[in-house]
């Protein structure tokens, strides 16, 4: 169907309007949104729904001799996108701070004895004091991979690196955070024996 006479349903309020433009645009709209979010499935398809929405809502403002509608609705798309990404962007700041104080409680297993419990927390406890002293970039990298379990291509979707530079920096990351770690849990254990023989 020619996009005019998609338009003339929409104008009409007629669904069969959407269910074309979809037949005709979604493949277009998905790929968009998908190169904006990365491989997030609900987000993409929430964004394409909003595009719809929004196209259904105010399809007076669209002016065919200024932009064709595949341009018309790839300019929504992409702010549609966009806006969602900086939301989940702002979102997750936040909890990121809470996600390195709280860290420790998602990691233990509640059927080890107590004195292997108290150490495990520790243990966690000495993780986040070094989580805790990386930039805030950093920590946005190291909880992504390591908590969320994204992938380095999610990271660089939401982050705009690089998947090579995400990986490269990760593994010096790492090899930062084992060494600290290393150090922290000896000076605790060292500080443990003191108080015990002291």
């Amino acid at each position: 169907m020619k996009d005019e006479a998609i338009i003339d349903l929409i104008y009409e309020k007629n669904e069969l309007g959407l269910l074309k433009l979809s037949d005709k645009y979604e493949k277009l709209l998905i790929h968009i949104a998908t190169g904006i979010l990365g491989s997030r499935s609900r987000d993409v398809e929430e964004c394409v729904n909003d595009t719809y929405l929004k196209i259904w809502k105010n399809i007076e403002r669209y002016d065919m001799e200024k932009a064709s509608l595949k341009t018309y609705l790839k300019v929504i798309i992409r702010n549609t996108a966009i806006n969602k990404l900086r939301d989940m962007r702002r979102r997750e700041e936040r909890e990121f701070t809470e996600d390195v104080s709280d860290i420790a409680k998602y990691y233990i297993d509640q059927r080890q004895n107590v004195e292997s419990q108290v150490f495990s927390k520790e243990n966690m406890k000495q993780l986040n004091k070094v989580i805790a002293h990386l930039s805030k970039k950093d920590q946005e990298l190291v909880i992504r991979k390591y908590y969320y379990l994204q992938s380095s291509k999610e990271i660089a979707n939401a982050t705009g690196m690089t998947v090579t530079a995400i990986d490269s920096r990760l593994s010096r990351l790492r090899n930062r955070m084992k060494l600290e770690f290393e150090n922290e849990i000896n000076a605790w254990d060292g500080s443990q024996k003191g108080a015990k023989y002291g």
